[in-house]
């Protein structure tokens, strides 16, 4: 009942409105909006990371400047030819160290062997050893002493390599520029190195340059390829993880090494959460149809339930004569007029519909074809004869009647023959039969069904004999008939007492495996149960 409501249906109406406006501004959320907001996000945020690699580059540049203009000068060139100590002494000291906060300087020959190396402590202000420059590694000689490779190409101009390279697990910037002569007369004879140790004071210095602070991570190139940036890895177009952190890597000299620059996205400006920006959409839209749904339930629903009101006094008491007092001029008040009107023709035509309501009873138990009682009102007899509590302790036996090869007679004579027929056998049996205490139906085809009251056995077996014999005695011509020249029937019987009965399905059953025992022994012949178990 609940679920026929007008008010149930258009709280689901809006319940369905609310729902479809919901998921519409979900996937507009998910799909456009947030997406447009992600990409102009992800500009920042690459605008972001290439500050930090801008600020790599640009130490890079001054560390190469500085390396450049102690390269390519006279003096350093004329230290390789005649390897005076006074050169180093008076230009690479301590404070001069401190002033480029580098932490070593090395002068390499042609072939890559250190002429003069000093590596300085630059906090403590004592020497270092660091066998790694001091004895030529593989490392530094293929990755850093590159100029004085290129240049055993390039006799005139020098060339100058700077970046940054992992040793002995140590981080380290360099700058490397092939040693010349000023106005590039003479053939390049060895390279300039100078390198820092990328400690607290060089990240700070990276972290001022970039404005953004960031911490560093040096990790194994992978076999396959250079790793991702953090871009994809939470939200499609975006840079910033789960965590909102945004990561990129930096290239080392040494090829077999990343440097992983990482630092905190910066706050969003806009809501990621999908679900709650449209939760808070259902909040409004949810207000807003309650307000529309009382107006309608004052309106609408509020009249309609207490016209329902007056229509079951209606037809609770009976009572035709009520009628529905207003003052409408919409479409409601029309409906109760007709309703008013209803009423009036209802009430006018209530005994007609009764009594053809009783003919359509009468009809609905009635076999269209024999007029006599169909099966349905067999079934009606047989649970009113068992369950009536009145009944004597009397006999009553039930037949089962077959008209003998009457497929036979219908494929030869023809269904119209066939209908007149079994109106005849109809007419036939109820002409030798008791109306007041028998019960005679067509329960279907060419099978009928006879109950009769107060009768025992040996009175059924009589009734059928005579049954039998009537119908033969009809004389209705059956050329197909393999036992007589004209139609006969078949009858099985079987006798109860109705008081002690639950169910009639099995007496009918019994009395119709008597009429197939009836056929087994040559038709024309009525059976009764009891003889089944002799067979």
């Amino acid at each position: 009942m609940l679920a026929n409501s007008l008010k149930v249906k258009i709280a689901l109406i809006f319940v369905v409105m609310l729902i479809t406006t919901l998921f519409i501004e979900a996937v507009n959320l998910k799909f456009f909006k947030l997406p447009e907001l992600y990409a102009l996000e992800a500009q920042s945020d690459k605008k972001d990371i290439n500050r930090i690699k801008s600020a790599f580059n640009s130490i890079d540049n001054e560390l190469s400047v500085l390396n450049y203009d102690n390269a390519v000068w006279s003096a350093t060139d004329d230290y390789l030819n005649d390897r005076n100590d006074d050169f180093t002494q008076d230009n690479f000291t301590l404070d001069f160290f401190t002033s480029l906060n580098i932490n070593g300087i090395h002068i390499y020959d042609q072939q890559g062997k250190a002429i003069w190396s000093k590596t300085y402590d630059s906090t403590n202000k004592e020497l270092l050893s660091f066998p790694l420059f001091e004895n030529t590694s593989i490392d530094v000689r293929d990755y850093i002493l590159k100029p004085s490779q290129i240049t055993q190409k390039n006799t005139h101009k020098p060339i100058t390599h700077a970046g940054f390279i992992e040793l002995n697990n140590q981080l380290i910037h360099f700058a490397a520029t092939s040693i010349n002569r000023a106005g590039f007369k003479y053939k390049s004879n060895g390279t300039l190195v100078f390198w820092r140790f990328v400690d607290a004071n060089v990240i700070s210095d990276l972290q001022k340059r970039a404005g953004i602070a960031f911490t560093l991570k040096l990790i194994d190139l992978p076999k396959t390829e250079t790793p991702e940036n953090s871009k994809n890895t939470y939200i499609s177009g975006s840079y910033r993880t789960n965590e909102g952190y945004i990561y990129d890597y930096y290239s080392l000299a040494n090829k077999n090494k990343l440097l992983k620059l990482t630092h905190k996205a910066p706050q969003r400006q806009f809501e990621t959460h999908w679900f709650q920006q449209t939760f808070m959409i259902a909040i409004f839209f949810s207000a807003t149809f309650a307000i529309i749904f009382l107006l309608i339930h004052h309106l609408i629903i509020k009249p309609i339930i207490e016209a329902k009101k007056l229509v079951n006094v209606i037809i609770d008491d009976s009572d035709l004569s009520v009628r529905f007092n207003h003052k409408r001029e919409d479409e409601l008040g029309t409906l109760f007029n007709l309703i008013n009107r209803l009423l009036e023709d209802i009430s006018s035509k209530e005994q007609e519909l009764i009594s053809h309501n009783l003919r359509l009873q009468e009809i609905s138990k009635t076999d269209g074809l024999t007029n006599i009682a169909n099966r349905r009102a067999f079934d009606l007899y047989m649970n009113q004869l068992i369950s009536a509590t009145n009944v004597k302790e009397s006999e009553t036996s039930i037949l089962v009647c077959d008209v003998d090869y009457f497929k036979k007679y219908n494929d030869f004579y023809g269904h119209a023959s066939g209908d007149k027929t079994l109106r005849l056998i109809a007419e036939n049996f109820k002409r030798n039969l008791h109306s007041e205490t028998d019960f005679v139906a067509r329960y279907g085809g060419e099978e009928f069904v006879i109950v009769l009251k107060n009768t025992n056995e040996i009175q059924a077996k009589s009734v059928a004999k005579n049954l039998i014999t009537s119908t033969k005695a009809l004389n209705i011509p059956h050329q197909k008939s393999d036992i007589a020249d004209t139609v006969t029937v078949s009858i099985g019987y079987h006798t109860f007492i109705a008081s002690e009965q639950q169910e009639y399905t099995s007496l009918f059953e019994k009395a119709d495996k008597a009429l197939y025992l009836a056929k087994s022994l040559g038709r024309d012949k009525a059976c009764s149960s009891s003889l089944l178990s002799q067979f």
